[in-house]
């Protein structure tokens, strides 16, 4: 147990990795509805147990968990509610829980003052995070203000469903935070156009902030063992 929780981050991004590839496809076939809000509300489960560890950070996660797990339960078990309402509660509480978790790893990546690899793989966990919380801004823009992204023919995804909403939402989210780009889906209505330019900002800051952040970090604990090296022995 005490190996597993030493590599955490490692554990979080296999999690985020895999929830990110079972939600590109907008129907879930393999796993069905259910056990796709299963994974999801588990993979959000991992970042409240791996991120969070002050008491009031931990309160605020978890409110916003149980809200999703709520939320979600009542999506596949009352079919006959109302699904506008369960939407915008479902990504307004993973939005808050995942923009709240990467600001909380880049705390910690700030505090850190030895570099270890689960940091690193800490600083990529926060990164997907971070898209994710793009992603759920992304669904609530498109919720009030319908027809603010343009999906391109033969792209395989629409914005009809909820689960295709994802699908295409997470790419668009993606291809913004790396500036790549989206090819066949764009934004064409304000906020959703400045929007995902204010996302290839942040993903640009956040690479530059973190890689050098490390590069310090690593740098002064090798100056720091060097230096107690070179220090003679009191006599």
């Amino acid at each position: 147990m005490n190996t597993l929780w030493k590599y955490k981050h490692a554990v979080l991004l296999v999690a985020l990795v895999w929830v990110g590839i079972m939600e590109s496809f907008r129907h879930r076939r393999m796993l069905g509805s259910v056990l796709s809000d299963v994974a999801v509300s588990t993979v959000l489960l991992f970042v409240f147990l791996i991120v969070f560890h002050r008491r009031v950070n931990r309160l605020i996660a978890f409110m916003t968990w149980a809200t999703v797990v709520v939320v979600d339960g009542a999506h596949s078990m009352l079919p006959s509610s109302p699904e506008a309402p369960l939407r915008v509660i479902h990504h307004s509480a993973v939005l808050l829980m995942a923009g709240f978790a990467t600001l909380v790893i880049l705390r910690n990546i700030f505090e850190q003052g030895v570099v270890r690899i689960d940091d690193v793989l800490g600083a990529m966990c926060g990164y997907l995070l971070a898209a994710v919380a793009w992603s759920n801004l992304f669904m609530l823009i498109e919720m009030f203000s319908p027809g603010s992204f343009s999906v391109g023919p033969g792209f395989g995804a629409s914005l009809d469903t909820w689960y295709g909403r994802i699908a295409v939402l997470n790419y668009v989210s993606l291809g913004s935070l790396t500036s790549i780009g989206s090819g066949a889906v764009v934004p064409v209505r304000p906020p959703a156009t400045i929007l995902t330019t204010f996302e290839a900002v942040f993903g640009q800051f956040y690479i530059a902030v973190v890689v050098a952040q490390l590069v310090g970090a690593r740098l002064s604990a090798r100056l720091s063992q060097a230096s107690q090296r070179t220090i003679p022995p009191q006599a």
